[in-house]
């Protein structure tokens, strides 16, 4: 386990502990980890933290996103849909805030399964870079992939590389041992006019307030970090990027995050099928959908980030 004695947003030393909560969508163990507030921003951060080596046993081949047919059975199909959907909003987000042309350079930070990425091809010949620290995600589908630059490794080893227009980071930053040396080294490949589009669990949100610590946004002990638009805001300053724009909702829909934690409170087998409780999953998104309609103006969960490389660098 790694202590850490300072914040990750705003580097500040004076902190308190905040909650404790048990690993999520994993097997149950009495072992309990803590995450502390930084007493200046109010960023929550995961302390002490699992080592970056020691993360594997928490992502073994029963975790869900691993799983999709052998989770969902007869049910996996409208699951893939669901991915689909999330990809091309974010195919959207993206072309919100770049016109996109065949000359385009977009890299994905933590692509994971760039599905995204295969989403975005169809669009547009642009130079399409996906970078994660495993090919797991797409080593055994190479015609899907096969038109993307995808890299295994961490972002310094883009050093050197030209210039892009675009970097997203879908779910990426609240993995991030070390975010601002990670965002201040991606300031190398940006130019004045990159943007810099970011998708990360909202701590100030409704779900993360009705579910106290089974909220899934947690993801103990796979995030280190959970952020809130002003704590992010500071951590995008300090690594020397300038916030454009913060949208309270991103392109998960909210209710992923709310079943995910009344999954946690109810203490379920992760690693067992989800076949049987995919009706209930529905009619429980129907009966809250008057409450989504709403996260343009309160967050339900999620939280979406635009920034630029900051005039000063």
């Amino acid at each position: 386990m790694e202590q850490l004695t300072h914040c990750l947003a705003c580097n500040a030393t004076n902190k308190e502990s905040f909650i404790q909560t048990s690993a999520m969508m994993h097997e149950h163990s009495p072992t309990s980890y803590n995450f502390d507030r930084c007493t200046h921003c109010g960023l929550v951060f995961l302390n002490p933290r699992v080592s970056e080596t020691a993360l594997g046993k928490f992502y073994t081949s029963a975790y869900l996103p691993y799983r999709v047919e052998e989770a969902w059975g007869k049910y996996a199909s409208f699951v893939k849909q669901d991915q689909l959907n999330i990809d091309k909003a974010r195919v959207n987000r993206l072309k919100a805030h770049h016109q996109l042309t065949n000359q385009s350079r977009i890299l994905d930070v933590g692509c994971g399964k760039p599905s995204f990425l295969a989403c975005l091809r169809k669009q547009t010949n642009a130079t399409l870079m996906g970078l994660d620290f495993s090919d797991e995600g797409w080593k055994n589908e190479p015609n899907t992939y096969g038109n993307i630059d995808l890299r295994i490794g961490e972002v310094v080893d883009m050093e050197g590389e030209k210039p892009v227009d675009v970097i997203t980071m879908w779910h990426y930053l609240e993995h991030d041992y070390n975010p601002q040396l990670h965002l201040k080294q991606l300031l190398g490949i940006a130019h004045a006019q990159t943007k810099l589009i970011v998708e990360v669990p909202n701590f100030d949100s409704y779900t993360r307030r009705r579910f106290g610590q089974h909220w899934a946004g947690y993801h103990t002990p796979r995030h280190t970090a959970l952020y809130a638009p002003n704590n992010i805001e500071l951590l995008l300053k300090n690594s020397g990027w300038e916030v454009e724009q913060v949208m309270t909702y991103g392109t998960l829909h909210p209710h992923t995050l709310h079943w995910m934690s009344r999954m946690e409170q109810q203490g379920i087998d992760w690693s067992a099928s989800m076949e049987n409780r995919f009706v209930g999953f529905v009619a429980s998104m129907l009966f809250n959908a008057p409450l989504y309609m709403l996260q343009k103006y309160v967050s339900m969960g999620f939280m979406t980030i635009v920034a630029r490389p900051s005039e000063r660098n």
